[in-house]
C-alpha cells in the first residue's frame, strides 16, 4: 500500500500561511450551492466578520441573485440598523424569518427599509436571517437567503439551513488561520494576532502572556516598529535581560500570529554582544558600531573576536549569514541608549 502524504496544519513560520483566497471562496461557494439546492431560495449571501476591523461592516463570502447594492446594503445599513439583525444576532439562535419576526418578536419585517426598499423591489417577498457562532460563542457570520414566495421558507427548509451552521461558520472564521497556528506552536509559547491597521487580538487556543498582552511591552514595540509585516524570527530582551524568541507569521487579511517563547541567549552570547552582531549583520563597520553603541572600535574589535569563536565562524560574512538565517537579530537596532 502506497503510504499517504504526511498533511500537518502547523505551518513553517517563513511560509506564507494564509488560505489562498481562491481556495477560500470555492468551499464557501460549494457549501451555500448544496444548501441553496436543498432550500431552494433565489437568492442567498454569506457574509464574514472580522473581529479586527473596528467596524460593524461584513465581507460577501459567496452570494447569489443579489444585486451589488442589495450586498452592499447587507453587509452595512442592514448590520448596523436593522431591528431583525438585532435580533438575530442577540436573542434568536435559529435562522430568522420574515415570518418568524412578526410572530415571536412583534416586528413587521416588511415593514423596515431593507424590506421596502431593497427586498421586495427585487422580487423577494421572504427571507432569513441566520447569525454565526463557532462552538466557543464567538461571532463569526451571518448567511442570508431570499424566497420569491413567502409560501416556500418552510420549516422543513429552515431546519434545513440550521444543520449548515457549523460549515458556515468554520469557512467565516477569519482567524481560522492565526488559530490552526497558534495551535502548533510550543506549548509554553504565547501568542497574539495583529492586524494591519493596528488591532490586536487574543486567540483562546494560546494567551498572549505578559509580554504580548494588554500594556506588555513587546506588544508596544510591534505596535510601533515592525510593520510592514514580513515573515521574520527576531530576539528580544525584557527589563530583567532575560532572552524571548519572536516569530512574526503573515497570515490572509493583512493580519500577522505573532508568537514569543523564552529561551537562553543563543550561543552563550551577552546582550552586547548579540548588539554588535545585529550591527554587523547589518553592513556596519567596527567605527560606526562604536559610534552606534559609544563606545571604542578596540572594544568592538574584542566584542567580534569572542562572536566569532562562540559562533564557530571564521568571518564577518559568515557571522551576518548565520545572524540572519537562524533569527538571531534583535527587535530594534541597538543605539547609544540601549
Amino acid at each position: 500500500m502506497r503510504a499517504q502524504p504526511d498533511v500537518s496544519v502547523i505551518v513553517p513560520w517563513d511560509a506564507a500561511s494564509a488560505d489562498p483566497g481562491a481556495q477560500l471562496i470555492d468551499r464557501a461557494s460549494e457549501a451555500t450551492r448544496l444548501l441553496r439546492d436543498l432550500v431552494r431560495c433565489a437568492g442567498f449571501a454569506l457574509t464574514a466578520w472580522d473581529p479586527l476591523s473596528h467596524s460593524h461592516r461584513h465581507h460577501t463570502l459567496a452570494s447569489d441573485g443579489y444585486s451589488d447594492r442589495l450586498l452592499d446594503h447587507i453587509n452595512d445599513e442592514f448590520v448596523r440598523s436593522n431591528p431583525a439583525f438585532a435580533i438575530a444576532h442577540r436573542d434568536e439562535p435559529r435562522s430568522l424569518r420574515w415570518r418568524d419576526c412578526e410572530k415571536d418578536w412583534g416586528l413587521c419585517f416588511p415593514d423596515t427599509v431593507t424590506a421596502r426598499e431593497y427586498l421586495i423591489p427585487s422580487g423577494f417577498h421572504e427571507g432569513s436571517t441566520m447569525c454565526l457562532r463557532l462552538p466557543d460563542g464567538r461571532y463569526v457570520g451571518a448567511i442570508h437567503m431570499n424566497w420569491t414566495s413567502p409560501a416556500a421558507a418552510t420549516d422543513e427548509r429552515r431546519e434545513l439551513t440550521q444543520r449548515f451552521r457549523p460549515i458556515l461558520a468554520e469557512l467565516c472564521d477569519q482567524l481560522r488561520t492565526p488559530r490552526l497556528i497558534a495551535e502548533g506552536v510550543a506549548p509554553n509559547s504565547f501568542a497574539l494576532v495583529i492586524s494591519s491597521s493596528g488591532a490586536a487580538f487574543d486567540l483562546l487556543a494560546r494567551a498572549p502572556g505578559p509580554h504580548l498582552g494588554e500594556g506588555g511591552a513587546l506588544r508596544q514595540l510591534l505596535l510601533d516598529m515592525l510593520r510592514p509585516w514580513t515573515p521574520r524570527r527576531i530576539l528580544w530582551a525584557d527589563e530583567d535581560g532575560l532572552c524571548h524568541r519572536v516569530a512574526i507569521i503573515p497570515c490572509q487579511r493583512n493580519m500577522v500570529v505573532v508568537t514569543e517563547e523564552s529561551i537562553p541567549w543563543p550561543y552563550d552570547l551577552s546582550i552586547r554582544e548579540l548588539q554588535v552582531l545585529h550591527l554587523v549583520a547589518s553592513g556596519a563597520t567596527n567605527p560606526q558600531i562604536a559610534a552606534q553603541l559609544f563606545v571604542s572600535p578596540r572594544t568592538v574589535s574584542t566584542h567580534i573576536e569572542h562572536i566569532l569563536v562562540k559562533m564557530n565562524c571564521s568571518s564577518r560574512a559568515q557571522l551576518a549569514g548565520r545572524a540572519m538565517a537562524e533569527g538571531l537579530l534583535l527587535a530594534q537596532a541597538p543605539s547609544k541608549r540601549s
